[in-house]
């Protein structure tokens, strides 16, 4: 079963990291593009079996780019801006970039059959 999410990628002075908005906790971190790439696939196909191996409802991909950009682009929080205040680091500067990611997984009834 082939799905497609919507993924937020971010790129830090350091590395990269990707979220699934529709898919809570499903994040990861890479320390290049190509490795980031391979690594949100990875986490968001283990994620979804660990799932649907669970008995938990498949979280359906609904979120648009549109929809993702959205909701990633809520202000930073004053916590975390005092934190680096607070050590006299400068805020570091994040790039943002939005895709559909699509992945495969066994279908649902695969693993009520198990």
């Amino acid at each position: 079963m082939k799905l497609t999410y919507a993924v937020v990628f971010e790129q830090t002075p350091n590395n990269y990291t990707a979220y699934v908005p529709d898919v809570p906790g499903c994040v990861s971190t890479g320390k290049s593009w190509d490795e980031m790439l391979a690594m949100i696939r990875e986490a968001l196909v283990l994620h979804i079996e660990a799932i649907l191996e669970n008995g938990e409802p498949l979280p359906e991909p609904k979120m648009s780019i549109d929809e993702a950009i959205a909701s990633h682009s809520e202000p930073v929080a004053e916590d975390v801006l005092d934190s680096y205040r607070e050590f006299g680091d400068p805020v570091p500067t994040i790039s943002t970039r939005f895709e559909l990611v699509e992945i495969e997984v066994p279908a649902p009834q695969a693993f009520q059959a198990g």
